[in-house]
């Protein structure tokens, strides 16, 4: 998820200095995770998509990690 973030950082010309949070769901995504392995998890069933929402913000305010 690091170097995710840090790609989308770049091309969305994003202060190093600001945060972003990925979110499945009402789910936090951990830094520490693989991609790879995320979408093993979490896929759409149906259209084999990952579908990951981002923020500068704790949106939901008390997050769930994912396990």
């Amino acid at each position: 998820m690091i170097q995710f973030r840090d790609t989308l950082k770049n091309t969305l010309q994003i202060s190093p200095k600001q945060s972003l949070y990925f979110h499945i769901g009402n789910q936090l995504l951990p830094e520490d995770i693989k991609l790879v392995d995320i979408y093993e998890k979490k896929k759409d069933p149906e259209d084999g998509f990952l579908y990951i929402t981002y923020s500068d913000l704790e949106v939901f305010g008390f997050m769930s990690q994912m396990k």
